[in-house]
């Protein structure tokens, strides 16, 4: 087999072994700081710790490759799949920011956290700027919720989108050309409108969603289902106003998330000391860079200071089919 190296393949080695002579020693200066300048040292997989873990951004499928974001579903699915088979994890704070994401893997998140309150783990989510819909959905099935008061959270409900560009087509003399196996096989299509039948089978399924919603929400808060549908109707709450209604249990930050987990872990396996905490720095240090430069460069056109950065730009993809 004969290979040629283009000069597009030369520009590709070039950044790509840029990136490494950056993010080397990039990597060892994450672990100093994780290591010196942090108040929570670094720890040994072989000692009882508590294990924070970070889960940021649009909740889809993704794939988890070598400059993949470290806070993505999938490698939070692989910490949360460790942790079970881990004796000496001995409590998990999960810290979201996350304005949702789409039902199924929201539900495979939480299904996580469910196998490891089985195995009687203390689990406390501590939310950030925004942990709404579907990143309320994985919160709820923790034993406690800390926010600030001005956290985004609620938006407790189900979405689908779409659109209809059969005018602009129209227009432009655009003549869509489709065949299908049955009459609902381009169902939502954007080339025409919607029928009654079709709207009326989506909205089935976003009701039944809707409703595996409530049940998550009402078994994981320990609430009546009739009043989380009450406060189920997508609007979202602040911090202090989730608190009033139950659906939060303190508010504070990361720190005061830490000092609950310490407590519930205490109090549950016996402990006297303060356990080490776990925030997996060094090994995901070359992914923080990488998700560092993105974030940079999909946020350069973005005004400064207007919205939160959970918001931003960096949260582009999120889907247009069923969302939480």
């Amino acid at each position: 087999m004969n290979v040629s190296i283009t000069k597009l393949d030369r520009i590709g080695i070039g950044i790509l072994l840029l990136v490494c002579v950056v993010a080397f020693p990039a990597a060892m200066l994450t672990g100093l700081v994780s290591k010196n300048e942090t108040d929570h040292p670094s720890v040994s997989p072989f000692e009882d710790r508590l294990l924070s873990i970070r889960l940021t951004g649009i909740l889809v499928e993704s794939d988890d490759g070598l400059f993949s974001p470290v806070n993505t579903v999938d490698s939070v699915k692989r910490r949360l799949r460790k942790a079970l088979k881990d004796k000496h994890v001995k409590g998990i704070l999960l810290r979201i920011d996350s304005p949702g994401g789409t039902v199924a893997t929201s539900q495979e998140l939480t299904g996580y956290l469910l196998e490891l309150k089985k195995k009687n783990i203390p689990l406390v989510a501590s939310m950030g700027d925004v942990a709404a819909s579907g990143g309320y959905y994985v919160a709820s099935a923790c034993d406690k919720i800390i926010a600030q008061p001005g956290s985004i959270t609620g938006s407790i409900g189900v979405i689908m989108n779409s659109f209809n560009v059969h005018g602009l087509e129209e227009k432009l003399g655009i003549e869509p050309q489709v065949v299908k196996s049955g009459k609902f096989k381009d169902i939502a299509s954007p080339n025409r409108p919607m029928t009654p039948e079709e709207k009326e089978i989506l909205q089935s399924a976003v009701m039944d969603s809707y409703d595996q919603f409530l049940d998550a929400v009402a078994a994981g808060r320990k609430m009546n289902k009739e009043k989380v549908r009450q406060l189920a109707d997508g609007r979202l709450y602040l911090g202090r106003q989730a608190l009033k209604l139950g659906l939060i249990d303190e508010l504070g930050g990361y720190e005061a998330a830490i000092a609950s987990l310490q407590k519930l872990s205490k109090d549950r396996y016996g402990h006297e000391q303060d356990l080490k905490l776990d925030e997996g720095r060094r090994a995901s240090a070359l992914g923080t860079l990488m998700e560092l430069l993105e974030g940079r460069i999909r946020t350069q056109s973005m005004p400064l200071g207007l919205i939160p950065e959970s918001m931003s730009a960096r949260f582009h993809n999120m889907p247009m089919w069923i969302m939480q």
